[in-house]
């Protein structure tokens, strides 16, 4: 009877991490769509960020020069970066949340995440390529989402192994 416990302790725990496990892929997937686009008041200048705050998109009106001073655009488009990348924190906060325990703070978790990133890129690794490329005379530019061609996960497999097992198949396969 005891070993029957067991076994269903062992499967309920298997089947709680795969549900954990699928809700985090779905939490990433959201994470990476989160976009927010902001414009200036006249509706000549817009950016639109993405999450962890890149810079998606830049949208020019043909008369922006002729309204804005170089300095002028300079500042107004750093500005509604900031703004979007604020928004883009907040919806980021609401998705963690819905994962995190109660009462831990999402700023606080992408506070200890940035950090770490800038420990990497201080490290000498190379930075992320985000931004804008505007090809001559083109006004708008568009990035669109980050994209990997890393091969897609494999799930863990919770079936019990031998290295033993494993080594003889390697060879095998040679």
């Amino acid at each position: 009877m005891a070993l029957t416990d067991h076994r269903a302790q062992v499967e309920e725990m298997i089947a709680d991490y795969r549900r954990s496990s699928q809700r985090l892929s779905e939490v990433d997937d959201e994470l990476a769509t989160i976009e927010e686009t902001v414009g200036d008041e006249r509706g000549e200048v817009s950016v639109t960020v993405g999450s962890g705050g890149a810079l998606r998109r830049v949208w020019l009106a043909e008369q922006v020069y002729r309204t804005y001073s170089p300095d002028e655009l300079g500042g107004l488009l750093v500005r509604l970066s900031a703004t979007a990348t604020a928004r883009i924190a907040e919806r980021t906060d609401a998705v963690l949340a819905t994962v995190l325990p109660a009462g831990a703070d999402p700023a606080a978790l992408r506070a200890d995440s940035a950090a770490s990133s800038d420990s990497a890129a201080s490290s000498g690794a190379a930075p992320p390529v985000t931004g804008v490329s505007v090809p001559y005379g083109a006004t708008v530019a568009d990035n669109g989402p980050e994209t990997s061609a890393a091969e897609p996960e494999q799930e863990e497999s919770l079936e019990p192994r031998s290295w033993l097992r494993d080594v003889g198949a390697a060879e095998r396969n040679r």
